[in-house]
């Protein structure tokens, strides 16, 4: 799950420099040449990002208890909590990778650095986790390594493939019993729901485009409820951030990183043995 270290992200980035001696522009950030101020804070940012999540993992799920290194069988849709924690692998690798290769590229890294980096970091801390939950009460789990993997496949092949930015894969987070402080993502799962936003816009073919708003996605989702005893499927819509231009690349850095989060927005959900309810707002 996405540790509370990215919120550094975003304080940092806002408040460092800009980059001098600019050579061309990558995706909206202006590239540099040799080591600059604003290349060691972006190197920074995604470090700290790494050691963050990392010391919050030890906290959260390893200090309790140590054991001879094991694996765990899980499975994946039919799991202990029909797979909301493998969606959540596969997001947790897709969101970093995205927000690492962002962060290089604001950096002024050259797009070729800013991907391996952020690829290399995902996986990094996809395999560590993995490594430390094998010498917890916990097990490795092959299960929830395939899914990182999963994850930070599509969003490297979103990367080279600029067709399949058509479909992102988005997450939001309401905790049924309200917000504390740190978070703890994994000890409320009935709280998250993964979608997956189409860019209708982008999709339909030109003469129709103009019929459709460009910021204006569809998405479904999928979560559960009552302590991971019933699925939830959803058809909503969602908020494009990125078809709002903007000029600032601090603004811009934030705006794709949040675009990664699924935004309250209309939707329709169905749960397992319940009610279909019908939302202007849904949270979760």
């Amino acid at each position: 799950m996405i540790r509370p270290a990215f919120l550094f992200l975003v304080v940092t980035a806002f408040s460092a420099g800009r980059a001098q001696d600019s050579l061309v522009v990558n995706e909206g950030f202006p590239q540099s040449e040799g080591w600059t101020v604003k290349k060691v804070v972006a190197s920074g940012i995604v470090g700290g990002m790494l050691a963050g999540s990392l010391v919050s993992s030890y906290y959260d799920w390893w200090s309790t208890g140590r054991q001879p290194f094991h694996f765990v069988h899980e499975g994946f849709i039919n799991d202990y909590s029909l797979g909301i924690d493998k969606l959540g692998h596969a997001y947790t690798s897709y969101f970093y990778f995205n927000a690492f290769r962002n962060i290089m590229l604001w950096g002024g890294h050259t797009p070729d650095a800013a991907f391996w980096w952020g690829a290399g970091a995902s996986a990094f801390f996809a395999l560590s986790v993995e490594i430390g939950d094998a010498v917890s009460p916990y097990g490795f789990s092959w299960e929830d390594l395939s899914s990182n993997m999963v994850g930070l496949g599509y969003g490297m092949m979103q990367s080279q493939v600029p067709f399949l930015r058509n479909v992102n894969f988005k997450w939001s987070y309401f905790p049924t019993d309200g917000w504390h402080w740190p978070p703890r993502f994994t000890d409320h799962y009935d709280g998250h729901t993964y979608w997956l936003t189409f860019n209708v816009h982008n999709l339909l073919p030109e003469t129709w485009e103009g019929f459709w708003p460009e910021f204006l996605q569809v998405a479904i989702g999928y979560g559960v409820d009552d302590h991971q005893t019933r699925r939830e499927f959803l058809v909503g819509l969602d908020i494009d951030l990125e078809a709002f231009r903007v000029d600032n690349e601090e603004v811009l850095l934030a705006q794709r990183i949040v675009n990664k989060i699924h935004l309250p927005a209309p939707a329709v959900k169905w749960t397992q043995g319940k009610e279909t309810k019908w939302y202007l707002l849904q949270l979760n």
